[in-house]
């Protein structure tokens, strides 16, 4: 007898220890992104820290392109089935999920420590859809201006940067200067064609892309003035010609300066350049703009997701935004969460400009529910109408008309 109660207390013991494990046991969120290079052994690291950090919460992160991640989340959603927790998507997609009921406003995340405040404002704000919201800002990621420090110390060119800007005319000066002086390379590059034109686009009046939302409206005399603008210095001298590589122009030390997005820093750097990174060339410092984008924490439509996995992404995407300067320091981005401005080693940065709550106006975050229609479209001639091959008046018309059409065509 007294063998058996000591089986039954060694059988109770057990299955209560089984029982205290399994309450135990991790929420499991399943994460998506669109990081698979370089980035993506970054985001792993993060995740990987976070998982390491606390035992409430396992994070499995499943990182894809970004064009594979875009077709698969609708056939998910649709499916209902393997749709992720959370995921990061570029900002730009948000209102286009929206208005095919795709995702979700993400109210259980702001009732459970996902605050508004916590975030710069002009990245934030760009998610807020209908009285809704839809995002939490990982980062933002900026169009900005490289420039050569050892060429413009060579020159004595340092006075045209000294105030943080340089605008179109100080790159014709500059550029006069150093040839007087013996330079005879390339001044100034014409890069990733889109973001660039979207950085000046921005400057001029409110930049728009659409007047009612649904119709493209770029097709006017702000986006004209744009190539005006960028033809007149290239038919100066002042600029690289169709056939030129800016990027290994001014890995070579041939260039001056280098428009390009501030994800090319490392990159620069491992060339061996002396480099110097100021916001997009402007107009004047007043009215300076960057085209940004932001990689963003949203949520899919899923009826099967629970309140406890919510609660779980909410405290992985906290942890991710108190955490972020490691995807600062080696992702080469800005964190959108506000507390970077505390960390010392971020304020030594060359980027840490761009998270300055003070300049938060000169991100242009761009909103437009049909981002890839338009993309597609206004890329397509690329600089031709600067490089003097078609007209801007030519390109800008058939950019609009073939969003027009593809619109009408969904």
């Amino acid at each position: 007898m007294k063998k058996l109660a000591w089986v039954l207390a060694l059988c109770l013991i057990t299955v209560m220890a089984l029982g205290s494990v399994a309450l135990a046991a991790p929420v499991e969120v399943d994460y998506w992104s669109v990081f698979t290079g370089a980035d993506g052994a970054t985001m792993q690291g993060m995740v990987d820290a976070f998982n390491a950090s606390q035992d409430e919460v396992k994070v499995n992160h499943t990182p894809m392109t970004a064009d594979d991640l875009y077709q698969k989340i609708p056939l998910a959603v649709q499916s209902g089935s393997g749709i992720p927790d959370v995921t990061i998507v570029h900002i730009e997609r948000i209102p286009a999920f929206v208005s095919q009921d795709l995702i979700w406003p993400i109210d259980t995340l702001l009732e459970n420590g996902i605050l508004r405040e916590n975030y710069i404002p002009s990245a934030w704000e760009r998610t807020d859809i209908d009285g809704e919201h839809y995002g939490v800002p990982l980062d933002v990621h900026s169009y900005v201006t490289y420039y050569n420090k050892t060429l413009f110390e060579k020159y004595d060119l340092n006075a045209y940067v000294e105030d943080g800007y340089l605008t179109f005319d100080e790159v014709k000066e500059l550029a006069d200067k150093a040839k007087a002086a013996g330079y005879t390379d390339k001044v100034m590059g014409l890069d990733w064609f889109r973001a660039q034109m979207l950085s000046y686009y921005a400057q001029l009046g409110e930049g728009k892309l659409t007047e009612d939302g649904e119709t493209p409206s770029f097709n006017n005399d702000e986006m004209a003035r744009v190539y005006e603008t960028l033809k007149d210095l290239h038919d100066n001298g002042y600029t690289t010609v169709k056939g030129d590589d800016p990027m290994q122009l001014f890995y070579a030390g041939n260039l001056l300066i280098w428009p390009e997005g501030i994800w090319m820093k490392a990159g620069a750097l491992d060339a061996g350049v002396d480099i110097g990174m100021l916001p997009s060339l402007c107009y004047t410092p007043e009215t300076c703009k960057n085209w940004t984008s932001s990689h963003n924490f949203v949520q899919f439509a899923d009826d099967d997701r629970t309140e406890e996995e919510d609660i779980a992404v909410a405290k992985f995407i906290n942890y991710m935004g108190e955490n972020s300067l490691v995807w600062a320091r080696d992702g080469g981005q800005v964190p959108a969460h506000v507390s970077i401005n505390d960390v010392p080693e971020f304020k030594d940065m060359m980027q840490a400009f761009l998270a300055d709550p003070e300049r938060g106006d000169e991100l242009a975050i761009y909103y437009y529910k049909y981002w890839g229609l338009f993309d597609t479209a206004f890329s397509r001639n690329g600089f031709e109408p600067v490089f003097g091959t078609m007209s801007a008046e030519d390109a800008l018309k058939a950019a609009e008309q073939e969003v027009i059409d593809a619109i009408a065509a969904q």
